[in-house]
């Protein structure tokens, strides 16, 4: 058995997977930032403690919501819980469970997840975003995670687009991020419809019931999302997009003009070939992508 674990802003989950990587036990609980990487790390142990006493378990893989650096195997940072500066997460954890640990970048492990169980599943490349309360990536290639130069490739919610555009979380301007994650589409709403959407699926649904302002909203974010992918498929040529994250449930309504729209802006060489589609593990995607990491070991 594997035990896989993402760790996140809000919460964080522990689960065993059997060897096929079937989800067969998860255990959900909240974050709790205000008490600080050293409770979380506490928890994280005593539910594992719990799988592994009643089960063989071979091996441990982390999802980690920040900047991991994947080569020391160690935690960066939290931009969410303080305490998680330069912590050597596998090895804490691997000193109380007794087995083997990996640790990464949620994005790069849920990208894992849908190459592996879902999505991306028979590609020999995929590109993954995540669009939610901000926009991750990463860049699976023949099986592995495609990490870069430094180790942090795939920050495809940092492509600059819009060169004026409103100020990012990075401190640059005009991100993709800052233009289409779930935060920055209720921000659009709030100028064009007040009070009527004050979330992003409140803008996609009343879109889907013709409300003019929620339909140029959408038309907007297809559009600077378009810019990305595209220029992410024209420099990779990947064989799969996979668009997961809570905006990707929008459903038709996102994905139907998303394609049409990459279709016009890429180089003609691509336009048949690359196939955008909507992730199929949800919220699962990290947490399989940890058993897949953990095959590593």
């Amino acid at each position: 058995m594997i035990l896989a674990i993402d760790i996140g802003g809000t919460n964080f989950r522990v689960a065993l997977a059997d060897e096929q990587g079937r989800l067969v036990r998860v255990i959900r609980r909240s974050t709790e930032a205000e008490k600080g990487a050293s409770w979380m790390i506490e928890q994280v142990i005593q539910l594992s403690r719990d799988l592994c006493d009643r089960h063989d378990v071979s091996a441990a893989g982390v999802g980690f919501g920040g900047p991991v650096d994947f080569a020391d195997q160690r935690v960066i940072n939290s931009t969410h819980v303080p305490g998680w500066d330069e912590v050597r997460l596998p090895e804490i954890l691997s000193k109380a469970l007794g087995v083997p640990v990996v640790v990464d970048n949620d994005a790069n492990v849920g990208a894992l997840g849908e190459y592996v169980y879902g999505a991306g599943r028979g590609a020999s490349s995929e590109v993954y975003y995540t669009i939610s309360t901000g926009i991750g990536g990463g860049i699976v290639i023949e099986g592995e995670i495609y990490r870069g130069a430094n180790g942090n490739a795939g920050e495809l919610g940092h492509d600059p687009i819009l060169r004026s555009g409103p100020k990012c979380a990075c401190g640059n301007r005009g991100c993709l991020e800052a233009l289409c994650s779930g935060p920055a589409i209720a921000r659009r709403a709030s100028r064009k419809m007040g009070d009527k959407a004050t979330t992003a699926k409140a803008v996609f649904d009343a879109a889907r019931v013709g409300d003019p302002a929620a339909g140029e909203i959408v038309s907007e974010v297809v559009e600077l999302l378009a810019m990305g992918v595209a220029s992410t498929i024209n420099a990779l040529a990947p064989q799969v997009v996979v668009i997961g994250g809570g905006v990707s449930r929008a459903g038709a309504i996102l994905f139907e003009p998303l394609r049409s729209s990459v279709r016009d802006r890429v180089m003609p060489v691509h336009r048949e070939d690359v196939r955008i589609l909507q992730a199929k593990r949800g919220d699962n995607a990290v947490l399989l992508g940890a058993v897949a990491l953990a095959h590593s070991l």
